[in-house]
């Protein structure tokens, strides 16, 4: 992974971090729109998944591979497991996250994957970071690969170690789709 280097502006989305948990080969893609490998993905109501929203309840995972737009996939793999932590870049973009980012919730920045590379440009939205239930993410710590090299300013981003809220497999309290 050439793009997973410290202090770096280069998204790619949500990457399994250390261990897989579990990855899940029964999901269908319905979607309109493509999806990246790294992409959090969510249940559509038609049981079909597509990319999330940037805080959405009813998270399933992060995709595991690529599927073009308006095509069906009966087989999509997801990394599918509630308790998979994930390694994910912060966009920096108003708020350099820091030492005091950590436990806090986050959303997302979700935007088209990368066309030409076919992988996620999918950050977290550090602006966001707060106590607020309902983000997307809960920060757990700074990526190793960092060195404890936190943000001090914007414009610093960073890779952080994160885990999906309101998964739909969690087993806690979550609204269904």
């Amino acid at each position: 992974m050439p793009w997973l280097r410290a202090a770096v502006d280069v998204p790619f989305g949500a990457l399994p971090y250390d261990q897989v948990l579990g990855i899940g080969g029964y999901y269908t893609d319905t979607a309109v729109a493509a999806i990246y490998p790294g992409d959090v993905v969510i249940q559509e109501t038609d049981g079909g998944i597509a990319v999330s929203a940037a805080s959405s309840a009813v998270m399933v995972g992060v995709a595991a591979q690529y599927q073009a737009a308006a095509t069906e996939n009966n087989n999509f793999l997801v990394y599918d497991h509630p308790n998979q932590r994930f390694t994910m870049q912060d966009d920096g973009d108003t708020t350099g996250m820091t030492r005091a980012s950590i436990g806090l919730n986050a959303d997302l920045v979700v935007t088209t994957g990368d066309t030409t590379l076919l992988r996620s440009l999918h950050e977290i939205d550090s602006s966001s970071a707060a106590t607020t239930a309902g983000l997307a993410v809960k920060v757990l710590r700074l990526h190793p690969i960092e060195n404890n090299s936190y943000a001090t300013t914007t414009g610093q981003q960073r890779k952080w170690v994160i885990i999906l809220n309101e998964h739909l497999y969690s087993g806690f309290e979550v609204a269904g789709v």
